[in-house]
């Protein structure tokens, strides 16, 4: 045999031999598929948590830290989230509108009050602020309607005759008010204010008198 035919014959053995090795990997080849590269969504989705549900109790909680921390918008989000998991639920619906009234939204707080006067017409406090937010719009007749269903349902509290009595002067019955003034002094002793807004409301009457 010549060089020339060992070199050919070396030749074919190599080649002979990477044949042999493609064919034994093909072997050892799993039959599964390789698993698709999905970039980690997968991994993602176990590692994602839920977003935590609130109990109504919980928003309401969350909704009176915002208020005391002074974002009232917040609370009112908040709160309006309570108020669609759970309609028509007067304390909710009592907070929302003080809210309005304090932003000075006073239409929006009535007609969050008429809402919660479906979940309870017999909370007097739901009267007496719809009566303050008439109040702010002057529309003192209207006013004085829900004052007077706070004061039926409760008839001693001092703040509702003093309230009572501002709407009674701003519809110009200075004497009707004294006397709702005098009731609030008498159920609380310690109504400054009141006190004052007798003296002042004598001495308007002297002066017209004399």
């Amino acid at each position: 045999m010549t060089f020339f035919q060992l070199i050919l014959l070396g030749i074919t053995a190599f080649f002979a031999y990477q044949v042999y090795k493609h064919i034994n990997s093909l072997e050892d080849t799993p039959k599964t598929p390789k698993p698709f590269d999905d970039g980690g969504i997968e991994s993602d989705i176990k590692e994602f948590t839920a977003q935590t549900i609130y109990t109504v109790a919980e928003l309401i909680e969350q909704a009176d830290a915002a208020y005391e921390r002074g974002d009232l918008d917040k609370a009112l989000m908040i709160l309006r989230e309570a108020n669609y998991r759970k309609p028509y639920d007067a304390e909710i619906l009592y907070k929302i509108a003080f809210i309005h009234y304090k932003k000075g939204a006073y239409q929006d707080a009535v007609e969050a009050l008429e809402d919660a006067l479906k979940g309870d017409d017999q909370d007097p406090a739901i009267y007496a602020l719809m009566a303050s937010a008439y109040r702010a719009m002057k529309q003192y007749a209207k006013a004085g309607e829900q004052i007077r269903q706070a004061l039926r349902l409760d008839p001693d509290n001092a703040v509702y005759h003093f309230n009572y009595a501002n709407i009674l002067q701003d519809l110009g019955h200075l004497e009707d008010a004294i006397a709702e003034y005098k009731k609030a002094l008498e159920l609380d002793p310690d109504m400054k204010a009141a006190k004052e807004e007798i003296e002042k409301l004598q001495k308007e009457l002297s002066n017209e008198n004399s």
